[in-house]
């Protein structure tokens, strides 16, 4: 297939194709642009991403699990009932970027900017989240549960409609975040206080 050849090709770019019901294995797919195109039921296996800017793109059902992307920039991309399982997203650069209905278990997020992101209807159970610059982020109906935000400011982010329980925070960093009253209550554990009745 030509166009999974370019994918895989470190010397060429790749723009408006279509990958459909294929897998890409034990590939490292770098310095390049993949942008305005279409993947469908792609399954990437053992592969790695690096310096490669993703722009305009949707993903619908594929599978990342223990993919790895690398120093890379997002733009512009939609993730439609894909799974992330223990995917790896290092030193990026993130924007208006939106995942939805994903299962995103042990996915680690970490040393990254991110600008514009928005997780819904997902799965984000014992996810990482370590050091990172967070701007215009919603979050709607996903399961955070014992997942770990670490050096990573919350103020302004609303976790309300979201499972949090078992969540683990650096204190200094969660003022400002929004929660209800009941994830209130689960985050006193964090104080090692005891509410008395």
């Amino acid at each position: 297939m030509k166009n999974l050849d370019l994918l895989i090709n470190e010397d060429e770019d790749i723009y408006n194709e279509e990958y459909v019901n294929i897998e890409i294995t034990n590939s490292l797919i770098k310095n390049k642009t993949i942008a305005n195109c279409h993947f469908k039921n792609v399954k990437f296996t053992n592969t790695k991403f690096e310096n490669v800017y993703l722009d305009n793109i949707t993903f619908e059902s594929c599978d990342f699990s223990n993919t790895s992307f690398d120093e890379c920039n997002f733009r512009l991309l939609n993730f439609q009932n894909c799974k992330l399982l223990g995917t790896q997203l290092l030193n990026l650069h993130i924007s208006k970027v939106n995942i939805n209905n994903c299962l995103c278990k042990y996915m680690i997020i970490t040393d990254s900017k991110i600008k514009e992101l928005t997780i819904e209807d997902s799965n984000c159970q014992e996810s990482n989240y370590y050091n990172l610059e967070l701007k215009l982020i919603k979050f709607h109906n996903t399961n955070f549960q014992e997942a770990e935000f670490v050096k990573t400011p919350l103020k302004g982010i609303d976790f309300s409609s979201c499972n949090i329980s078992g969540i683990r925070l650096n204190l200094y960093l969660i003022k400002g975040m929004k929660v209800n009253n009941l994830q209130a209550l689960e985050l006193t554990r964090l104080l090692d206080i005891e509410i008395v009745e």
